[in-house]
């Protein structure tokens, strides 16, 4: 099982997922044993990085590296501790332990191989054992590694198939993937089926189905990935599998990064990103003789990799892409202003993605946020707080 941020965005919401755990446990019987991969508590991660930013807008890549995994390391401790609180059996994995080798490649460390030994014998005296998602343990040398932004599916994915088995379940706030961001089109309704090669185009646009390197690795182990909610009576949303239909979506990508050059530089910038496997898209250029690079990937900071690090004679441009998939498998892309990027979203949504529904005017006004739970985050906080807890 793979549970997101949002499983655990406050106190109260730990209890719920320790009852299904439970359950689940004690369908199994006493020989089934659950390895439960968690990312950080929502909004814990962003605040680690942006705490380590005030302080150094430059920091090396080493020590984003070491502090990334910090904020996924904490969710893991305490779903472990929640769970033995339900009176189950929990211990979790981390670094070495959990058994994922990598590179040394710091921010986006590339699996290498997989050794469960050490995983293996936490299972035997557990009955669940909690990963933090994205960490890995470096080949050489064996420091504990961090695989990027939203690496915990790829951690899932890895264990998943390392282990034998045939399905992994991954629970978020939302049942599973939309014909467009229901929190940006109210009118967007669940796929109940995805193929792989969808989900792969989807990804690398920016959508956050699943990260671009575990729907990869899922496709080439043949797992069968079901998305359940995670909350109420987690029921089963999207499936995904190899042989489903395409369906058309919408995919806005509001933190996607464009840059235009000639189209030699563009090129190049695309060699370079696809080398430090970062996802990207090229696209036509506005004037003769350029092209734009468009990376998808919201954290990475392509302006510093391209134009800082590479020396590349790269424009950046502030615009946003706008991505949608046919019937057919093929795709169509416009970059659009920040400003009508949801409109424009919602237009084509109704255009493309609803039966028998006239196209639609593009609606200006955003929706009202939900008032929310003041999140775990919040009582988690690192130093701009009086009263941080002595264990942040």
């Amino acid at each position: 099982m793979k549970f997101d941020g949002s499983s655990f965005a406050t106190r109260e919401h730990f209890g719920p997922v320790c009852q299904w755990l439970r359950r689940r446990l004690d369908e199994g019987g006493p020989r089934h044993r659950i390895v439960c991969v968690v990312s950080a508590p929502s909004g814990l991660a962003d605040q680690y990085r942006d705490t380590l930013l005030a302080l150094n807008q430059r920091p090396s890549d080493r020590l984003v590296d070491a502090a990334m995994p910090l904020a996924d390391s904490l969710g893991a401790v305490l779903f472990a501790a929640a769970l033995q609180a339900h009176g189950i059996s929990a211990t979790v994995a981390m670094g070495n332990q959990i058994g994922l080798r990598t590179d040394i490649h710091y921010t986006r460390a590339r699996l290498q191989a997989v050794n469960l030994a050490a995983l293996r014998r936490k299972l035997v005296q557990h009955q669940v054992v909690v990963v933090p998602g994205g960490q890995g343990a470096a080949i050489r040398g064996g420091e504990t590694t961090w695989m990027g932004r939203d690496s915990a599916d790829l951690s899932a994915v890895a264990l998943t198939a390392a282990l034998g088995e045939e399905e992994l379940e991954i629970y978020s706030d939302l049942p599973g993937v939309h014909t467009c961001d229901p929190n940006i089109v109210d009118r967007a309704t669940l796929l109940p089926r995805l193929p792989y090669a969808q989900a792969i185009q989807m990804s690398t646009s920016g959508a956050k189905v699943l990260h671009h390197r575990a729907v990869d690795h899922a496709l080439q182990n043949r797992l069968r990935i079901v998305f359940r909610r995670n909350h109420g009576n987690f029921e089963t949303g999207t499936v995904l599998v190899a042989d489903a239909a395409f369906r058309p979506v919408i995919v806005a990508d509001a933190h996607s990064q464009t840059f235009e050059a000639s189209i030699g530089t563009a090129e190049d910038a695309a060699r370079e990103l696809a080398a430090a496997d970062v996802p990207h898209v090229l696209m036509p250029g506005a004037h003769e003789g350029t092209r734009r690079v468009v990376v998808t990937c919201g954290l990475f900071d392509a302006w510093q990799f391209l134009a800082g690090e590479r020396r590349l004679p790269v424009v950046r441009q502030d615009t946003r892409l706008l991505t949608r998939v046919r019937l057919d498998g093929g795709v169509k892309r416009e970059l659009v202003a920040p400003s009508v990027l949801v409109a424009r979203a919602r237009e084509l949504h109704d255009i493309h993605c609803v039966p028998g529904s006239p196209p639609a005017r593009a609606r200006a006004e955003t929706r009202a946020p939900l008032p929310a739970a003041q999140p775990l985050s919040a009582s988690l906080s690192v130093l701009d707080r009086a009263n941080v807890p002595s264990h942040a």
